[in-house]
């Protein structure tokens, strides 16, 4: 049993976290992305994935940067990635009616979120808990200001056997 304020220990074994920023490599201009319907039904549910590498010829020299390096030229690509998300302004009853959220695709980046991981990808494995995926991939929420959160947070962490893990969180 977990007291409130206590960590679990998977949640303490992830720590370190670094945030950084990719933009796109070119300006993208105040292009807006309207979303739709389905967009807006699904909105605010968070995606995650978590990719693991063992330690060998895969993920030997692999660095943030070099990770980095390759995101710069596809943000180009799906720059609406690299926005986020606002609402029209108006204080009528008309606009309030129509404040539909969009992505306001103004470069702000992705965010990359680095840490260490204190446990082998073994023991994640064997991990009965239904949550161990979250402490694993970074757990920032939407908000509250809509306008300073990314859409797409990347972590990657080393494990205490070399291990490379990559974790994607999405949000739509």
């Amino acid at each position: 049993m977990v007291l409130e304020g206590q960590e679990t220990p998977a949640a303490a074994a992830v720590h370190g976290h670094r945030l950084s920023t990719v933009v796109p490599s070119s300006v993208t201009g105040e292009a807006n992305y309207d979303l739709a319907d389905a967009d807006l039904a699904y909105k605010l549910h968070y995606l995650r994935g978590a990719y693991y590498y063992p330690a060998g010829d895969a993920v030997r020299g692999i660095t943030i940067k070099s990770l980095k390096d390759p995101m710069f030229p596809w943000l180009d690509a799906y720059f609406p990635v690299a926005g986020r998300i606002r609402r029209a302004e108006g204080d009528d009853a008309d606009a309030a009616a129509a404040r539909r959220p969009y992505i306001k695709c103004n470069d702000c980046g992705v965010r990359i979120v680095e840490a260490r991981c204190d446990r082998a990808l073994d023991d994640w494995l064997r991990d009965e808990s239904p949550d161990r995926l979250r402490h694993l991939c970074y757990d920032k929420v939407l908000g509250p200001e809509l306008f300073f959160s990314p859409l797409l947070y990347i972590q990657v962490h080393t494990e205490v056997q070399n291990n490379l893990g990559l974790k994607i969180k999405l949000i739509v």
